[in-house]
Parts: structure tokens; C-alpha cells; sequence
């Protein structure tokens, strides 16, 4: 018999297969990822208190220490208190002291909000030694200025983002300033606001702010501002971009400011372009007129808003060892507060405030350097020309400021190396016979260092005005010269 094959089935038919899901649990343990090959830097030593105390030439009692407290993940407060005095014999009340103390805490709340609270006190006593001293003489009590500043504030806030990308606080701040002569002033500031994120990196701010102040001499002041403050921040890699406003009102009458910047980076962190506009409504109070010159006669002056717009323009970077910032700029500053000599019947000079509308064109240079592991030089420079328009001069205001610095770290730490320099020009005000006059030039060389024998004790040294420089900052109040300061340090 011979076989024969069947025929061949050509007909193409279709399958359908159906396989149902079924996930699979696998207990794993997540891997853990190591660095290989990096060196681990030294632990540095951390501590929550410290001590300093040191007395010096002329006579002088210098006394510091602060506490940081952390006894759980929901709380945490750091304390401070200071000291510092100094008495010049050679000049009659050329002396003053400075007391101040600080406490500041931390509560970590439930959704993420953080409470903080800060109260601080300060006490400050200065004397009104600038008359002649060859035909005059004080008692100490007769020519003696108390500063009292008692500040509370908080801050409630989100410490990290909620769902919706956004950030919100809540930040009142109130203080209280009495003087030798019964003058005072009290303040309450309050902001409220939000940032809103888009993509993680794109931010829409809106800011609300009520800043009050009432003075008190012989008649009453009161400096009350409203602030409205929005803006939008774009960010990329090549380019950040804010626009926004500050809107701002003061007895009924409202001003616009620009907050305007647009930065460039040309080449990374390394070289930066910038250039913006910004403006604000700032408050020439009682307190800020103090502690810009305490030896200032407030009695006849007001309290007054500045209306400052400023355009500016420069180049940043960072290269690492290599930080530095140029600025080119131009603001105008209507009714800036101008500090003018003062003279009585007393013989005694003293200062009060005039205002006037200022053009102010600046040019301010920072740079830091890290040539090498453990030193760190750093300065700035910053000089203006000043263009009054009713007065003839920007009275008792610098044209031009350096300050040079320069800190060295050796012997693994346990020693410390640190230079000054302060560079500052004349300042023009008038004598008692209406003429004017030119304070001299400041050139302020200062040395200092320190050094730890054990693991928590320590001394230090400070050599300040080696020139011995007396400059008058205020007219007829020269400054204490070459001065010394060494103590022990103690930290814990």
C-alpha cells in the first residue's frame, strides 16, 4: 500500500486569549544605597551654650551668653543677654553702657503649622559729651539718656506646603521706646499673607501689612501706613523674573512703587545679570531716627514718611571660592530724614532732623574670597553722590563707606585670626556760628583673635582703632580712639 498525506488546512483562524490578572505579594526588604569610595567629613562638635566675658582699656566690661533649648521634635527656644560699657576718663561722659536680652521659642503644632514668639528688652544709656570741655563741665546725671525698648512679636505659619502648593503666615510685632525725658513712642506692625506655587518653582506672593506708630513729647504724632503687596516670580534655569507693586497709604493719599527684577544667568551661578526697580514708604520714627543718632533733640521735629524709588542695575556670581556682587543705582528720596547740629544756651551740641527731597546716584561693590581652606577675606564698598534740593548739603549722612575684613581658622580650629578696616569720609554740618564744617575722615584698623586650650575654654583679644583714630561721627562727639577688649569664652 502507498500512503498519501491529507490534505493541508489553509483556513486562518482567529484566537482570542483571556488571561486574568493576578498580583503577586512579595515581601522585600528596600535596598539601601551606599556611597562608595567618599570620604566622610569630621563631625563637628555641637554646642547649646556659650559664655564670654572680658574687661579692657579704657574702661570697659564686656559680658555675653546664650542658651539653645531642644528638649523634643515639638519645641525648641534660645535665650541671649548681653552687656557692654565703657568709660573714657580722659573725657569727661564720654561713656555709655548696653544692656540687652532676648528670648526666642519655637512650637511645632499639628498640619504642619509652626508658632514662633520672640520678646526682647534692651537698655541702653548714652551721655551728651560734645560741648568744651575747657570752659565747660557736667555732671554726669546732667547730660545722661536712657534708651528703653521693649519689643514682643509671633509668627504662625505653615512650616512646609499644604496640598494646594501654598504658604500662608500670620506676623505681629509690637514695641514700646521711653526715653530719659518722658518722651515715647509705641508701634504695632502686623502682616498677614501667602505665596501660592505653580510647578514647583513659580511663585505668586501677596503680602497685606498695617505698620502704626504713635510719638509722644510735648504733643502727639501718629505715622500710620497700610501696605498692599503683590508680586509674581518666574523661574527657570536661564533666567528669574519678578514683577509686582507695593501700594501703600497714609492719610487717605496713596502711592504706587514698582518691585520689579529681572536676573540673567549668562553663565550658570558664575556671572549673573540683574536690573530692577523697587520703592517703598519708609517711616522716619522715633526709634529709627534713635538708633541711627542717639544724640539727637527730637523735641519741635516730626515723624515723617519717606517715599524712596530706587532703579537699579549690576552683575553677580558665585564661583565657589569666589562670591561677588556689582550695583550701579539711582533713587530718589522724598523727604529723607537729614540729621543737622543742634546748639542751645547749654553749650551743648546735639542734632535734630530736617527733611528734604534727596537724589542719591550709588555705586556698591561686594566681594568675598576663599583662596584657601580656613580663610575667608571679605569687603564692601559703597560711595553716593547726594543732590539735595533745598539743602546744601545731605547732612550728617557719609558719601562713601568700606569696610575690609578678613578671618583666618588654624590649628584644626581651636584658634581664630580676624582683621578689620573701616573707611568712611567726611561728613558736613554746621558750628554754632552757622558755618560749615567738615568732620574728619574715619580710617579704623582693627586686630583681634582667639584661641581654645581646652575643648570649652578659651580666650580672646581685640585690639580696636589701632590708628587710634578719633573721628567725629557727630560733630563734637569724637570717638574713644585705640581701645582693647580680652576676656575668657566658654561654651558648653
Amino acid at each position: 500500500m502507498t500512503p498519501s498525506l491529507p490534505n493541508l488546512d489553509t483556513v486562518t483562524k482567529r484566537q482570542d486569549y483571556i488571561v486574568p490578572p493576578k498580583p503577586a505579594v512579595v515581601n522585600y526588604e528596600k535596598p539601601v544605597l551606599r556611597p562608595i569610595g567618599m570620604k566622610a567629613e569630621k563631625k563637628q562638635e555641637v554646642y547649646n551654650g556659650f559664655v564670654k566675658a572680658g574687661a579692657g582699656v579704657p574702661t570697659s566690661f564686656y559680658g555675653e551668653a546664650g542658651y539653645y533649648l531642644h528638649p523634643g521634635d515639638n519645641f525648641d527656644a534660645k535665650a541671649w543677654i548681653r552687656h557692654h560699657s565703657a568709660n573714657a576718663k580722659s573725657l569727661e561722659n564720654q561713656r555709655f553702657f548696653n544692656n540687652d536680652v532676648r528670648l526666642n521659642t519655637n512650637i511645632y503644632l499639628a498640619n504642619k503649622l509652626v508658632v514662633q514668639g520672640d520678646a526682647a528688652y534692651s537698655f541702653d544709656r548714652i551721655h551728651y559729651y560734645g560741648y568744651n570741655h575747657d570752659s565747660l563741665s557736667y555732671p554726669e546725671e546732667g547730660v545722661r539718656q536712657d534708651y528703653k525698648l521693649f519689643t514682643l512679636g509671633g509668627k504662625l505659619f505653615n512650616g512646609e506646603r499644604n496640598d494646594a502648593d501654598i504658604n500662608y503666615f500670620i506676623e505681629p510685632k509690637i514695641y514700646f521706646l521711653r526715653d530719659f525725658f518722658s518722651n515715647s513712642e509705641n508701634g504695632l506692625d502686623l502682616k498677614m499673607g501667602g505665596t501660592k506655587w505653580f510647578a514647583d518653582k513659580h511663585a505668586l506672593n501677596l503680602a497685606i501689612r498695617a505698620d502704626m506708630s504713635t510719638f509722644n513729647d510735648t504733643a502727639k504724632q501718629k505715622l500710620n501706613n497700610i501696605y498692599l503687596q503683590p508680586s509674581f516670580v518666574f523661574h527657570n534655569d536661564f533666567l528669574r523674573f519678578k514683577v509686582g507693586g507695593n501700594f501703600a497709604s497714609n492719610r487717605d493719599v496713596f502711592y504706587l512703587f514698582p518691585d520689579a527684577e529681572l536676573s540673567l544667568r549668562i553663565l550658570g551661578d558664575g556671572l549673573q545679570l540683574f536690573a530692577g526697580a523697587s520703592g517703598d514708604l519708609r517711616k522716619n520714627t522715633y526709634r529709627s531716627i534713635t538708633e541711627y543718632n542717639p544724640f539727637i533733640q527730637m523735641r519741635g521735629s516730626s515723624i515723617m514718611n519717606t517715599q524712596y524709588r530706587d532703579y537699579f542695575a549690576g552683575i553677580r556670581g558665585n564661583l565657589g571660592w569666589l562670591e561677588y556682587t556689582g550695583k550701579l543705582a539711582y533713587a530718589n528720596a522724598r523727604d529723607m530724614a537729614l540729621y543737622q547740629s543742634s546748639f542751645d544756651n547749654t553749650g551743648i551740641t546735639r542734632f535734630q532732623v530736617l527733611y528734604d527731597t534727596v537724589n542719591i546716584f550709588s555705586i556698591q561693590g561686594t566681594v568675598k574670597l576663599i583662596p584657601f581652606e580656613g580663610f575667608t577675606l571679605g569687603g564692601t564698598v559703597g560711595t553716593s553722590v547726594f543732590s539735595p534740593s533745598n539743602q546744601e548739603h545731605a547732612w550728617g549722612i557719609p558719601a562713601l563707606e568700606t569696610n575690609v575684613n578678613a578671618i583666618y581658622s588654624l590649628l584644626d580650629g581651636k584658634a581664630q585670626l580676624k582683621g578689620n578696616l573701616y573707611l568712611a569720609d567726611q561728613i558736613f554740618f554746621n558750628n554754632p556760628e552757622g558755618q560749615l564744617v567738615k568732620t574728619g575722615a574715619l580710617v579704623d584698623l582693627s586686630f583681634g583673635g582667639s584661641y581654645y586650650f581646652t575643648k570649652n575654654i578659651g580666650v580672646f583679644l581685640d585690639i580696636n582703632n589701632l590708628l587710634n583714630n578719633k573721628r567725629q561721627r557727630w560733630l563734637d562727639y569724637p570717638t574713644f580712639g585705640l581701645n582693647v577688649l580680652g576676656g575668657v569664652t566658654a561654651r558648653f
